[in-house]
């Protein structure tokens, strides 16, 4: 793998402190011009910063972008880490060398990387005399190395399927891309569980002896992991669900009075799991959402993305059918909250697989399908391949939803199911667990703690 590479930066302006110390390190990035000639623009790098020159006070992420003057390059700084003012001496007392001979100075831009053994034994201090920083150090230096590799395999495919449907959730809490941008762009899956096959083609395989530790949610910053939550809680304390399903801990975003929840369920190691789900809960309009994300195989030598139904997709969607049976709304409306352009709540999304990498913050653009539309699919008079068999793609499905006009319907409460009740909730998890997929709980409510305090 690359070896990394990292620059020290001082920032002779107080107002440049002041300001990120206002803003606060989390969702904030700011640019600058550098020279930098031996970066590859777009490629990440890992960058510390200090504003007395004396002290480091955060690591980051940095970004060369286009030249903006001769020999200078406009250079985006975010995901920032706080040092909490580390006095330079204390570090130079661990290492070998001076490092103040690294400093690049904002002011007149110059300056270069570290030299390979410095930055080493730099950042091995840090974490040394930081050590409740060591793990976001680790993450954010674990993308600069692999952020380059396409990742492949079975766990990487299994990853871009959880990648889209937590994606997806953070835009539906959310309503634009901002929040699955800033938080999809700082996940890595960490440097010792990525093994490289190919050098000269950049590509790489995620794998993990045990399986479990490698699911999406365990890769993203900290600062988005919370303590057990209220919907944690009652999936330990139903009975259809082992306290072995649930994975890593609950990632929680706020966004003024409202909250998003996400919990990971799976009662199988990663590159055993059979499929990813989404389950969306929304509590203002009291309604279900529920993805099952399937990935489209590349055919014609990537003109086309197909699906081909399987013994297991028959399963699911028989699950899917059987659950709306027996769960339609029987009752007329009592509330604007209730009404619905469409009551049912099951969708497919189809994902072509055109590859996996870290700190990639985009959707891909593949096809949400209604769960009615679907059986018209499969049924014996629905669309077949040139073959006749069963297949779904762009062309022969056309009646599908892109990922903003879905994520818009579900935001503003035009499409899902009614019901609130925590029984329907544990029906369907303990249901999709079953089935052998990992599930992702999005749980999106109002902060009464928020609301307390601004009342």
């Amino acid at each position: 793998m690359k070896t990394a590479k990292g620059i020290l930066i001082y920032f002779d302006e107080s107002q440049r402190s002041d300001f990120l110390k206002e803003k606060g390190s989390e969702g904030y990035s700011f640019s600058d011009t550098l020279s930098v000639s031996d970066w590859t623009i777009k490629r990440f790098q890992v960058a510390i910063l200090s504003f007395s020159g004396n002290t480091f006070d955060y690591i980051c992420l940095a970004v060369k972008g286009k030249k903006v003057a001769t020999a200078k390059y406009r250079v985006e700084f975010f995901d920032f880490v706080d040092l909490h003012s580390l006095p330079v001496s204390d570090v130079q007392q661990k290492i070998s060398g001076n490092l103040q001979r690294h400093f690049i100075n904002v002011s007149n831009g110059k300056g270069g990387s570290f030299p390979d053994q410095t930055w080493s034994e730099s950042v091995t201090a840090i974490k040394a005399l930081r050590p409740q920083t060591s793990e976001e150090i680790n993450r954010i230096i674990s993308i600069q190395q692999i952020s380059s590799y396409q990742l492949t395999g079975l766990i990487s495919e299994k990853l871009l399927q959880e990648r889209e449907a937590f994606g997806a959730a953070l835009d539906i809490f959310c309503g634009t891309n901002q929040l699955r941008k800033k938080v999809l762009s700082t996940w890595s899956p960490g440097i010792d569980k990525v093994e490289v096959t190919d050098e000269s083609q950049n590509i790489a395989e995620i794998s993990d002896a045990s399986g479990r530790a490698s699911s999406l949610l365990s890769g993203i910053s900290e600062k988005y992991i919370s303590e057990e939550s209220a919907i944690q809680h009652d999936l330990y304390n139903w009975p259809e669900i082992e306290r072995t399903s649930h994975e890593v801990g609950v990632s929680t975003f706020q966004q003024g009075h409202r909250m998003l929840e996400v919990v990971y369920a799976n009662r199988n190691r990663l590159e055993e799991t059979l499929g990813v789900d989404l389950i969306y809960h929304n509590l203002e309009f009291n309604s279900f959402i529920l993805v099952q994300y399937k990935l489209m195989k590349e055919e014609n030598k990537g003109k086309d993305y197909i699906y081909r139904p399987d013994p297991q997709f028959d399963k699911e969607l028989s699950r899917m059918n059987d659950f709306t049976e027996h769960h339609s709304r029987t009752t007329n409306l009592v509330d604007d909250a209730q009404y619905r352009l469409l009551e049912d709540g099951f969708f497919f999304k189809l994902v072509p697989n055109i590859g996996f990498r870290v700190a990639s913050p985009d959707l891909i653009s593949g096809m949400y399908l209604t769960r009615a539309y679907v059986n018209y699919v499969v049924s014996p008079i629905g669309p077949r391949g040139p073959r006749g068999g069963k297949v779904f793609g762009f062309k022969n499905t056309p009646r599908y939803l892109t990922n903003s006009e879905f994520v818009n319907m579900v935001n503003r409460g035009w499409i899902g199911t009614m019901g609130n009740d925590s029984d329907v909730l544990c029906h369907l998890i303990s249901g999709f667990l079953e089935s052998g997929n990992a599930v992702l709980i999005a749980t999106e409510s109002r902060n009464s703690l928020a609301n307390s305090e601004n009342m």
